[in-house]
């Protein structure tokens, strides 16, 4: 529920992800095809938004009938509080460029690994204009939105371990809060 409630750029599994090691000769003809081909520039940005999070605490409030609107106005702001502290503690457990882009690295090169065999780097590499050089360039069409996908879910396992405790403790404060307010108008 919560990754759902959270947008960034990538969506994905991370299944594939965990895989046995690639072999260095291999990892050394990816490098070389992915800077002759050109797609060895990773940036590493990611785009979270704090909009899908205040929506989250914002429906905790909106679904209870029992809030006047007066309470409803004081509540929002204690979930604008909260999707503020949420949304740094996602932005942070990302900050690290370095780490994101070695993330980013393993994912690109189990994607070259799973596409082509060692043999068939070498080809590339040595034939890029071959029959073996034309399917790199139909599989580079491709490479992108794979990394998105797969490298989305890597971040989306990053976020939810930071995500998901923070957002239950701010649903927990949210709804004592609104039983407080519940309170002050009985009394």
């Amino acid at each position: 529920m919560l990754l759902g409630a959270i947008t960034i750029a990538f969506v994905g599994s991370v299944s594939s992800f965990a895989q046995q090691p690639i072999s260095s000769e291999k990892k050394s003809l990816i490098s070389e095809f992915r800077t002759l081909t050109g797609a060895n520039n990773v940036d590493g940005s990611i785009n979270l938004s704090p909009d899908s999070i205040r929506q989250v605490f914002t429906a905790i409030i909106e679904q209870d009938k029992e809030v006047s609107e007066e309470q409803r106005v004081e509540l929002r702001k204690s979930a604008d509080e909260a999707t503020a502290r949420v949304y740094k503690a996602g932005q942070d457990s990302v900050a690290d460029k370095a780490e994101i882009i070695e993330l980013s690295e393993k994912v690109i090169y189990q994607i070259y690994d799973r596409a082509f065999t060692e043999s068939e780097l070498k080809e590339l590499v040595a034939f890029y204009r071959t029959a073996t050089g034309q399917k790199a360039s139909r599989f580079l069409r491709d490479l992108s939105s794979q990394v998105q996908k797969e490298f989305g879910e890597v971040i989306q396992v990053k976020l939810n371990n930071v995500l998901q405790p923070a957002i239950q403790i701010e649903i927990e404060k949210l709804k004592q809060k609104i039983k407080e307010a519940k309170a002050k108008v009985v009394n």
